[in-house]
């Protein structure tokens, strides 16, 4: 049994994140950039890399919060390697796309929203409990 009056603003902005993300997988599957076929390979594995890593996330917050806290972390932490990645890219390129400045400041904003349960912001809970 779950009970959704427990979950607090930082489950589900985590949640909502994790959503993000599994989107942003769906669309590298469907849509991938790359020219050869190996390379849209690469990109569709990592989507579908993408879109389950973010859904056992969201399952876990759903399901067991203690144990979602954990694997959200564990996503957040991808989403603040990509972007120190972009930002070293971004320095020792010298890159001048402000896409790249705009998806630095996705990975951050990602990173941050999947680390909040980790990080026991929002532990003020909704009144009324339904069970299920």
């Amino acid at each position: 049994m779950t009970v959704f009056g427990a979950l607090n603003l930082a489950i589900m902005i985590s949640v909502l994140a994790c959503c993000i993300g599994g989107v942003m997988g769906g669309l590298r599957i469907a849509r991938p950039k790359a020219l050869k076929a190996r390379g849209r390979a690469e990109e569709r594995a990592f989507g579908g890399m993408l879109i389950l890593a973010h859904a056992g996330a969201a399952m876990g917050l759903g399901y067991a919060p203690s144990l979602g806290r954990m694997m959200a972390a564990a996503v957040a932490l991808g989403w603040l390697g990509a972007a120190a990645g972009r930002l070293a890219s971004l320095v020792l390129d010298r890159q001048k796309d402000p896409m790249l400045r705009q998806a630095l400041i996705l990975e951050l904003l990602m990173a941050l929203a999947l680390g909040l349960p980790w990080l026991g912001v929002g532990a003020a809970t909704f009144g009324g409990a339904v069970e299920v």
